[in-house]
């Protein structure tokens, strides 16, 4: 399981009922704009167990977006790599169930929206799977900290932990 804000990116952090409910519909255009926060501010330890801007305080969809691929990661995420029609990029991870805390309030959605894809596709920590499918995808608001992964959005803004997916 990982470390690094690891309860913000499964859901079971304090501020975790401070998640706003309500979906908000976005597209991956606009999620880039965010500004994110310095780098002093996600590396604090307030921050480990704290949302830390408005933008980590909501629960973003996607409608029609593209899986581009899929990897799994040493910490045991799911790594999603999407794609908007106008090409802009952006991660979104699945947390292995094992490692959310039964105090995540999205766990349920979590290890649905995970076995939901690897019902379907097989996941390799060597090697990524291409996909390039249509889905509506759902998750929380997570500023990552820079460390140029492939397909990032500029801001390092992701979707993290997903709570659902389904295929177009």
């Amino acid at each position: 399981c990982g470390t690094w804000r690891w309860p913000v990116k499964t859901g079971s952090d304090a501020s975790r009922y401070q998640v706003s409910k309500s979906v908000t519909y976005t597209s991956v255009n606009y999620l880039h704009t965010l500004g994110a926060p310095s780098s002093t501010s996600l590396n604090s330890s307030y921050a480990h167990n704290h949302r830390i801007k408005w933008p980590e305080f909501r629960t973003w969809q996607f409608r029609g977006v593209t899986l581009v691929a899929i990897k799994l990661e040493d910490d045991g995420d799911l790594h999603l790599r999407l794609r908007s029609s106008t090409g802009a990029l952006m991660i979104a991870e699945i947390p292995q169930p094992a490692c959310v805390s039964s105090y995540s309030l999205w766990k349920t959605g979590i290890s649905a929206a995970r076995g939901y894809l690897t019902s379907r596709y097989w996941v390799s920590l060597y090697s990524w799977h291409y996909i390039y499918r249509s889905v509506n995808i759902q998750g929380l608001g997570f500023f990552d900290e820079e460390h140029n992964v492939t397909g990032a959005a500029p801001n390092d803004f992701e979707l993290h932990p997903v709570t659902y997916i389904h295929f177009n």
